[in-house]
């Protein structure tokens, strides 16, 4: 009766979109390449909201390891001694795999579903519906280190770990593979196949793929940064206006170079009176490691450091020759705070503080 109502959940679950997770691609979702190993991946549609993900740094490891349908036999039939059949139908299961040359490890995680959800239809009893779907880590270890290499993973995502026999009981997923490698090894504008190269893949149901982002490992990129803010300046709370243009050198190197605009606006009796004292900014930023420890996270600044100066050589305010020194120490999602220092001549000084939202 419980295998009946365990199955019954599970076909419930695959048939109701709406009651359960979303059925888009995991790669596309905002920072989720940072959740996996490696800095290219192969995102495969394996049908019924199961999916397969490949994580790595090289086209070379992904060769090396394509028979992947014989792990998961091994993973299948240990899984099968180990299963505990007494937790809950409905909680997610992470499951992480590790091979090394003589032996394997399975580590099991399960995550009780926040909520209870329940199907009703027509005369039949409620069903409680699953609504979060079960993980399938393998990854590759070496004999001296059993930690999870940062290189190379793969990642099944499926409604129940029991789907992956079924999986294999239809043909495997070896020919899916060997289709995206192919597509890959195709690519006209670039040779994939080279390390020098990062990419992501997402082949569809029907093997069809989809490149993103296809380009050197080590290629440089600009990134803007507009934002809004206040700074108290010789004791006046002063609105502005920032647009920030970084070069960052590449994805491996936690720092950036900046260029930007400063914008001071000054508010007179009338709303109509408003007078703008501008800054020309160069720049220089830090940033912390993702979790991985390999790439940069550059949503997560540690500090910067900026010079302006003026663009207008008026006397409003600020006189003709000030210096504006600044930097960020803390910053937290879209918030940042950058105490500041102007200077005249490099004699008359006086402190500033600015509150800066934006990216």
């Amino acid at each position: 009766m419980r295998l009946f109502f365990l199955i019954t959940t599970l076909l419930m679950s695959v048939a109701e979109i709406s009651m359960s997770q979303s059925t888009g691609s995991r790669l596309t979702q905002p920072g989720a390449r940072r959740k996996f190993v490696g800095i290219s991946h192969i995102e495969v549609d394996l049908g019924q909201r199961n999916t397969l993900l490949i994580g790595f740094d090289q086209y070379a490891q992904v060769q090396a390891h394509k028979n992947i349908d014989s792990v998961l036999r091994l993973f299948v039939a240990d899984y099968r001694k180990v299963e505990d059949t007494t937790q809950s139908p409905t909680r997610a299961t992470h499951a992480l795999y590790r091979l090394g040359n003589t032996d394997r490890d399975l580590a099991l995680r399960y995550v009780p579903q926040p909520t209870t959800s329940f199907r009703f239809r027509d005369a039949d009893e409620p069903v409680q519906v699953k609504t979060q779907q079960d993980t399938l880590q393998i990854a590759w270890v070496s004999a001296l280190a059993k930690a999870v290499p940062t290189d190379f993973a793969v990642y099944f995502f499926v409604n129940s770990l029991q789907d992956l026999e079924r999986l294999l009981s239809k043909g495997g997923i070896n020919s899916k593979v060997e289709q995206a490698l192919e597509s890959v090894r195709d690519f006209k504008h670039h040779n994939l196949t080279n390390p020098r190269y990062t990419f992501d893949l997402l082949q569809s149901v029907d093997n069809k793929p989809t490149f993103q982002t296809p380009g050197l490992a080590g290629e440089p990129f600009l990134s803007f940064h507009p934002g809004i803010g206040v700074g108290l300046i010789r004791t006046q709370w002063i609105p502005s206006l920032n647009f920030d243009l970084e070069l960052i050198p590449n994805q491996f190197r936690r720092v950036g170079y900046t260029i930007g605009y400063t914008g001071n606006f000054f508010f007179g009796q009338s709303n109509t009176d408003i007078t703008v004292r501008d800054f020309l900014n160069v720049g220089v930023s830090f940033y912390r490691y993702n979790k991985d420890r390999r790439t940069v996270a550059f949503s997560r600044q540690i500090a910067s450091f900026y010079v302006g100066i003026p663009l207008r050589r008026n006397e409003y305010f600020f006189e003709p020759n000030t210096i504006r020194l600044g930097g960020t120490v803390y910053h937290n999602g879209l918030f940042k705070v950058q105490p500041e220092l102007y200077m005249s001549n490099f004699k008359n000084v006086y402190p500033a503080l600015r509150l800066v939202v934006g990216l």
